[in-house]
């Protein structure tokens, strides 16, 4: 049914989406990452194939009839000012999975302009050992899906410029909101 309510929004609204590869487990990067919406759009492409991924969401949204669903929909709530342990909690949490687990996050961090991206999907997927997925949504061209596999060699800095070099050319639904360094 969330399958094909999916296929069906996408179709009503024009947007095309590619294929999401099969790996069992991954670190999953959504940008560019400028309104409510990229979550409404990332939730339904991943129930095209049937999947629930764990998405990291500020504490601040999980408030009344909201967090419940955000819960139900995968939502992890991050306090984004304490250093909390959450990435090795969620490190914990891959290694432990024993079927598919894919962990969403907006390496912006915000859904300000920022050209300050955050690392710790690094220290996650490295510990985690497992791959980084580089997704998009691009409300220019209206695609989203996958751009490929994050080549995770060298510093944290040379991880961080060859991801943001994926989104050089990218339009997020609120398009002055979004900013990788390179325009």
């Amino acid at each position: 049914m969330k399958k094909t309510f999916a296929k069906i929004y996408f179709k009503l609204n024009r947007w095309k989406y590619n294929e999401f590869p099969d790996i069992k487990k991954a670190v999953v990067l959504m940008a560019p990452h400028t309104s409510f919406w990229d979550f409404v759009l990332g939730k339904l492409y991943f129930n095209l194939y049937n999947y629930k991924p764990q998405i990291l969401i500020k504490k601040e949204a999980f408030w009344g009839p909201l967090g419940y669903f955000l819960k139900k929909w995968g939502g992890i709530p991050v306090d984004r000012g304490k250093r909390n342990g959450i990435a090795d909690m969620l490190t914990k949490r891959i290694k432990e999975a024993k079927d598919r687990f894919y962990l969403v996050i907006t390496p912006e961090g915000t859904r300000k302009k920022t050209k300050n991206w955050k690392k710790g999907f690094i220290k996650i997927a490295k510990e985690a050992d497992v791959p980084v997925i580089v997704g998009f949504i691009d409300k220019k061209t209206k695609t989203l899906g996958v751009i490929g596999l994050l080549d995770m060699q060298g510093t944290d800095m040379e991880i961080m410029e060859r991801l943001k070099k994926h989104y050089i050319g990218i339009t997020g639904l609120r398009k002055n909101k979004f900013e990788t360094g390179y325009e």
